[in-house]
């Protein structure tokens, strides 16, 4: 219980000066908006999450998705997308997300180019290739990363697990369109992949919250693992010999945790770490440990 309060916690206190997104997906068993007020069409193919929570992302197999979103940002209003994806096939070009009309500039979408080696090309298309950015990037199968996009005046930028890829200023965009798609670019359908938590805002995020919503998002995956572990029960069976008396799990409950706070790798607090909220304002990271139980013999 304590290891799920300081995690939540620890969530929250990177979350309170966070931006709110404008629509957020974060497909757990729905295709819905967590609003509930507008939803991708298509087949769904829930598949296990990050964190492993089952029915918590979406397979795209040479399938789209697609949603009537009328608040995308448009023309050259500022933005951020946000997306988790896991490719289960690089051999082949990935469309991640897209939007707007196959015109020059008039397109906002994400693509990771396919590959043979272990680098492949991620493009922020906006139709025409003088209006893209194209960045080389390191790349494997059926690993978790999350990739995000801000635009503001003329300048974009390209995020991969909180880490700036690439930026290029001076090229306007004039987006138009309202239908956002998964897995598609225009109308060319082309994807393998685990998609999760999608967000969209009307504002360019800075660096440092791109950072604290990657952090953030990890974090919650933690608390996932944490909750699902905190689910299972476990319980240890002995075979009871004429010497030997039989152990109960209640014998082997309470093994004292250890809670460790860290800051620029500088450990900050110990095993006392429960005034978390005394804490100032940054990103910090948990470490919590197990002290191995005493050994229990019988006589």
């Amino acid at each position: 219980m304590k290891k799920l309060l300081l995690t939540a916690l620890f969530v929250s206190f990177l979350n309170a000066n966070a931006q709110t997104p404008i629509q957020e997906f974060n497909f757990n068993g729905t295709l819905n908006n967590t609003a509930n007020t507008i939803s991708f069409i298509g087949t769904n193919n829930f598949v296990p999450d990050r964190a492993g929570v089952i029915k918590g992302a979406q397979r795209l197999n040479n399938k789209a998705l697609e949603a009537v979103i009328d608040n995308l940002p448009q023309g050259k209003s500022s933005r951020t997308i946000s997306i988790w994806v896991k490719f289960n096939d690089i051999s082949n070009a990935n469309y991640i997300w897209g939007y707007g009309n196959p015109l020059n500039a008039q397109y906002c979408g994400l693509l990771q180019q396919g590959t043979t080696t272990s680098n492949s090309d991620l493009s922020l298309a906006a139709w025409g290739a003088s209006n893209d950015v194209i960045v080389s990037t390191p790349l494997e199968k059926s690993v978790w990363y999350n990739y995000t996009i801000t635009y503001e005046g003329t300048v974009s930028k390209i995020y991969r697990d909180g880490k700036l890829l690439k930026y290029l200023e001076g090229m306007a965009r004039s987006t138009n369109g309202n239908i956002f798609r998964l897995g598609e670019i225009n109308t060319i359908v082309g994807i393998n992949a685990d998609i999760d938590d999608l967000k969209i805002y009307n504002v360019a995020l800075t660096p440092e919250q791109v950072k604290d919503l990657y952090e953030s998002a990890k974090a919650t995956n933690l608390l996932a693992v944490a909750t699902v572990e905190a689910k299972t029960v476990k319980n240890v069976v002995k075979a009871k010999t004429s010497n030997e008396a039989i152990i109960t799990s209640g014998d082997v409950n309470g093994a004292a945790k250890t809670v460790e706070v860290y800051s620029q790798g500088q450990k900050i607090m110990g095993s006392n770490a429960t005034n978390i909220s005394d804490l100032p304002e940054g990103t910090y990271l948990l470490k919590i440990t197990s002290t191995p139980s005493k050994k229990i013999t019988s006589k």
